[in-house]
């Protein structure tokens, strides 16, 4: 069915979409949209099915009025090779940073394409992954981007032994290579040996011991202690000792069940191991919270390290009733012998003392979901992090918010922020519903982002929907966008679908 709308910076825009079913196993769209100011948009997908697996392909082109070509690409495959391999990938690419928002198609602010092999066997990992990024923020710098190629991932777990340990093995690969500035190569080999208990109290104790050695070769790497770029090899080793416990304690309160639980982690490891000849390609932003309190590495990768003496430890406590409502609470902290200025400014881990990080969840039944996380400062208990996710209501009217606050770190890649999102629905009777949406940053003076307006009638055979929406942003060529869209879905047939839409202030 063809489709028609506009906008100021487009003008007049009609799609006329052809089908073709080449095989039962495979078609074809081809979309070729006129616009009044920019020509024409030519855009295609094709779909096939193999007994092994499936790939999908679509992509653009068009010759905007300002002589240049623009396009995109973004294909996936996925497909078996037997019953313990797989290959894949995903290309994924555009011409120039606001193509894919300026036509609507799907966007992201990074663009991903990766190539992989993959293969199980019990409990045994292998793959063999590159990967190519593009950024689409007005900040990237191509020249910084690295292509990954390969990267090789290794694990292995071994059964159960003598006293119920175990044992396993990690390898790790990795060559990125850039255009401009570091090019970096790194292998990793680690093991460890496990061993759970459960005491007579219950308690239940998890003890490891692992060892992990790191190689690199880096070229044109800036450091923070010499004027000059370092070219030439670097490693360490990083031992580690670690004991994890917790006490789960429960009470029954009539159809109530109390839960009070204890926990608490000791990890002994060597000070030192993040010389500045080794690079950070992937421990640049870190996020201390409730979820990696107890890692035995607050670090998300490989080339930064904790190190030195030091205990987590936190308390949960929760309801759950016998009807599914449950609620429960957790707070902790982290405290080492001495401070690690490998953590930036911020981070809430640069001191002896951590943050407190803490986690509210209350669902005492359908109508109602909050999630809390917060991390407060260690002195003053001012909020350093606040996150909020609620849902309340019965379906006749459903309202839902959420809310992040967070302030930046040093040398992290991402600034602060503060922003709220929220919907309200409505379930107006059998056959209409309707829902408000928006997101206001509040950083600053305040902006609103977007808002949209959506009115549904829905019956046994089909679903017409109206949106009209507006979206604040602006970057580069892209200005404030107003849209309103019409879609009819036949609930066996299909969809049909127009809308107008209007860019300017």
């Amino acid at each position: 069915t063809p489709g028609m709308g506009g906008s100021t910076s487009l003008g007049t825009a009609v799609s006329v979409p052809y089908f073709y079913a080449i095989a039962p196993n495979k078609d074809v769209t081809i979309t070729p949209t006129i616009t009044s100011k920019e020509g024409l948009l030519m855009a295609g997908e094709y779909r096939q099915r193999y007994t092994n697996g499936n790939l999908e392909a679509s992509g653009s082109l068009t010759y905007d009025s300002n002589d240049e070509l623009r396009g995109h690409i973004d294909s996936t495959g996925r497909f078996d090779i037997d019953q313990k391999w797989r290959w894949g990938f995903d290309a994924k690419r555009s011409t120039d940073d606001t193509y894919l928002r300026r036509y609507s198609f799907p966007s992201s602010r990074t663009l991903t394409s990766r190539a992989y092999v993959e293969g199980f066997s019990r409990r045994n990992y292998l793959a063999v992954d590159s990967y190519a990024f593009q950024g689409t923020a007005v900040e990237d710098d191509p020249g910084q981007s690295p292509l990954v190629l390969p990267m090789i991932e290794y694990s292995s777990l071994s059964d159960v032994g003598k006293f119920g340990a175990r044992t396993s093995f990690n390898a790790s690969s990795v060559v990125m290579t850039r255009s401009e500035g570091t090019d970096t190569r790194r292998i990793s080999v680690g093991g460890g040996w496990h061993l759970p208990h459960i005491g007579r109290l219950g308690d239940v104790t998890d003890f490891s011991a692992t060892v992990r050695g790191d190689l690199y070769h880096v070229n044109n790497l800036t450091r923070s202690d010499s004027e000059n770029d370092y070219n030439g090899f670097s490693g360490r080793i990083h031992p580690q000792l670690k004991a994890d416990w917790r006490l789960p304690l429960a009470r029954q309160h009539g159809s109530v069940s109390q839960i009070v639980e204890p926990l608490a982690s000791v990890i002994v490891s060597p000070y030192g191991g993040n010389d500045t000849k080794i690079p950070n390609e992937d421990s640049i932003d870190l996020e201390f919270d409730d979820t990696n309190l107890f890692s035995a590495n607050k670090f998300t990768g490989f080339d930064r390290v904790e190190s030195g003496p030091r205990i987590n430890y936190g308390l949960k406590w929760g309801l759950v009733g016998s009807k599914g409502g449950h609620t429960t609470v957790f707070a902790g902290q982290s405290y080492r012998l001495k401070e690690d200025d490998t953590f930036a400014a911020g981070s809430g881990l640069e001191g002896r003392l951590s943050d407190f990080v803490g986690r509210v969840n209350i669902s005492p039944g359908s109508h109602l979901d909050l999630i809390y996380r917060t991390r407060l400062d260690k002195d003053n208990l001012a909020p350093k992090r606040n996150e909020v996710q609620m849902s309340v209501g019965p379906p006749a009217l459903r309202m839902s918010t959420n809310y992040v606050f967070f302030d930046s770190q040093n040398d992290a890649e991402f600034s602060g922020r503060e922003e709220i999102s929220g919907a309200v629905s409505a379930q107006l009777d059998r056959f209409w519903r309707s829902s408000i949406s928006g997101r206001y940053d509040l950083q600053d003076d305040g902006d609103l982002r977007n808002i949209a307006l959506n009115l549904v009638y829905e019956c046994e055979c089909f679903t017409f929907s109206t949106t009209i929406s507006r979206q604040f942003y602006e970057d580069r060529d892209l200005r404030p966008n107003d849209t309103i869209l019409f879609k009819l879905t036949f609930k066996t047939l299909g969809d049909v679908q127009t809308g107008l839409s209007n860019v300017g202030g």
